[in-house]
Order: C-alpha cells, then sequence, then structure tokens
C-alpha cells in the first residue's frame, strides 16, 4: 500500500482493521427489498416508494441548526446521566458542503471537538438523531475525550495520543459510535422523541412515522450492500457508474446518495467495514456480557467501559465466539 499498491478488499481490511467483513448469500439483500415492497405504500418501484416516504421526514434548512442542536443537547443529557464526561469537555459544530462523508468529527485535544456536518444531501430526522450521538454523544467525542482522560492525562499513555485514522482503532470508533445511538435512544425512545419533540421543532407532519421506522430498520439490513460495493469497485470488476447504480437498485439509495457514497468507497476504500460490520460486532460483545435492551445500566456500564480503554476488533471477536 506504501508504494501504491493495494491488496483485495478483504486483505486490506483484515491489514488496516484487523477483520474481515462477512460476505453474504445471494438473495439475501433482495429478500430486503421484497419485505419493504410489501410495506410500503404507494406505487412505483420500491426505491421511489421509499424515497418519496424518506423525503417527508428531511428537515428544512432553516431548522436543521435548532433541530441538530437540540438533538444533541439531548443525546448529551442521556450520556451524562450514565458517563462522567471531564468538565472542560465541549465542542463546535459546523455546516459544510463539498464532503464525501454526512458528519465529520474533528478531536482537537484536551477534551475539545469541532463538528462538521455536510449539508450537500437533505437531512432527515433520522440523521438529525444519528448525527447527534454518532459525531458527539456517546459516540466519537465522547470516544475521544474519554480515551484521552483514562489512558493519555491520568495513565500516561503517550501513544494513545496519535490516532491513524486508518488502523483497527477506526474499527471501534466507528462501530462505537453507531451502536451508540441505540444506546442513547432506544427504538422506541428514538421514535416518540423525534415525533414529539423534534418533529414539531421542524414543522414537519407526524402522519407515516411510525412506517418510516419500519422502513428504516429494514433499510438498515442493507447497509452491506455498500461492502458489497466496495468489493467490485475496488477490484475494478464495476465502474464508478455501475457501482452506483447497484448502490441504487440493491441499497434503495437515492441516486446523488449513492454518488456521494462511491466518492467515499472511492477515497476511503475498506474503511466503509467500520460502519456496520463494527456496529455489529460492537453490539454483539455488549449484549454477549449481557449489555441487553432489557438491561440498559449493564449496557451503559459495558459501553463505557469500552470507550474507555484501548480494545481492539481482536478483543470484540475473542468475546462473541
Amino acid at each position: 500500500m506504501i508504494s501504491g499498491e493495494y491488496a483485495s478488499f478483504d486483505e486490506e481490511s483484515k491489514d488496516l482493521f484487523g477483520v474481515v467483513a462477512p460476505h453474504f448469500p445471494e438473495g439475501t439483500f433482495p429478500g430486503i427489498v421484497k419485505q419493504l415492497d410489501s410495506l410500503l405504500l404507494g406505487s412505483g418501484t420500491v426505491q421511489e416508494r421509499y424515497q418519496k416516504l424518506a423525503s417527508s421526514f428531511y428537515l428544512p434548512k432553516t431548522k436543521l441548526d435548532t433541530v441538530f442542536k437540540t438533538a444533541v443537547a439531548e443525546a448529551r443529557r442521556r450520556t451524562l446521566q450514565h458517563f462522567q464526561l471531564p468538565a472542560q469537555e465541549s465542542f463546535v459544530i459546523e455546516y459544510v458542503t463539498n464532503k464525501p462523508w454526512s458528519g465529520y468529527n474533528w478531536y482537537k485535544g484536551y477534551q475539545q471537538s469541532v463538528i462538521q456536518v455536510n449539508t450537500d444531501l437533505p437531512k432527515s430526522i433520522n440523521d438529525a438523531i444519528l448525527l447527534a450521538c454518532h459525531e458527539g454523544y456517546p459516540g466519537h467525542h465522547v470516544y475521544n475525550a474519554l480515551l484521552e482522560k483514562n489512558l493519555y492525562q491520568d495513565q500516561g499513555g503517550i501513544e494513545i495520543s496519535l490516532y491513524p485514522l486508518f488502523s483497527p482503532q477506526s474499527f471501534i470508533a466507528e462501530g462505537s459510535a453507531n451502536y451508540g445511538v441505540s444506546v442513547a435512544f432506544p427504538p422506541a425512545e428514538h421514535q416518540r422523541y423525534a415525533r414529539e419533540v423534534l418533529l414539531p421543532l421542524a414543522g414537519l407532519d407526524t402522519t407515516h412515522l411510525s412506517l418510516y421506522y419500519k422502513a428504516s430498520a429494514l433499510m438498515g439490513k442493507l447497509n452491506y450492500v455498500r461492502n458489497e460495493v466496495g468489493r467490485k469497485l475496488l477490484a475494478g470488476t464495476i465502474t464508478q457508474a455501475q457501482a452506483a447504480q447497484q448502490l441504487v437498485a440493491e441499497g434503495l439509495y437515492e441516486k446523488a446518495s449513492a454518488e456521494k457514497s462511491v466518492d467515499f468507497i472511492q477515497k476511503y476504500r475498506s474503511y466503509v467495514i467500520n460502519y456496520n460490520y463494527g456496529q455489529d460486532l460492537v453490539k454483539q460483545y455488549i449484549e454477549t456480557q449481557g449489555g441487553t435492551a432489557s438491561a440498559t445500566d449493564k449496557r451503559w456500564q459495558l459501553f463505557g467501559e469500552l470507550l474507555s480503554n484501548q480494545v481492539t476488533p481482536t478483543d470484540l471477536l475473542q468475546k462473541t465466539k
């Protein structure tokens, strides 16, 4: 890689992150699309009907800042009920364009972050909670702040002050940040908060919200489509245009979102496994030790221990065997 030569997608992910994401039997994703087809209302393709439903929950640009900051404040409140964070922790929010990602946390040290939200594409009510948790509480901002406080400042572990992006630590970082959404906002609570707080704040109708959440849960099972597309794209067996088409057809992406995702794969390559496989492996790791949905205090405790220590993907695999 240093010489400019790249291995296969799976070999690269093993070398960089210590794991290989699962492959799925043929028919797995079409089966999920069929479930969505039965669920969604109206006429047209499954992709068209899902995007029509999703677009009804897009945040008006004039409301984005208010809704996002409200979601951040609530995510922080929930996190502080379980974690003792350094008193000086905080972050600044910036809105940017022309980026391949949806949101980004730039950790500055001393428990300070800059969180950037990319406004190239519309943001949904789900995105507001997702980004508030993933980039902020209890996601990247909290993870970096706890590692710095516990391992660097308290224990003098200077190596923790260096964080190579393409390393096993990113598997833990992205996986825990995605998993943290359901820790802070379990599914029923996520929907209740959106209905009672965020949607009225955004001036959006709550009609079909339950349907939207059911459809979104199924859409979450299509996340691994991006890995499959990445494998083919990086192997050179499909073009960028074909990759975007596959994301639309099999992952039900909106066209512009598919193109943005292809840009991300081109830039970050096998890093994409950290979001889906990372989330699933962190979830299994926590639940195997008793941190189930019905044991919320235990789940928060185990999650906090994960965020406060140097844990590798190999550690996760060993615990979940």
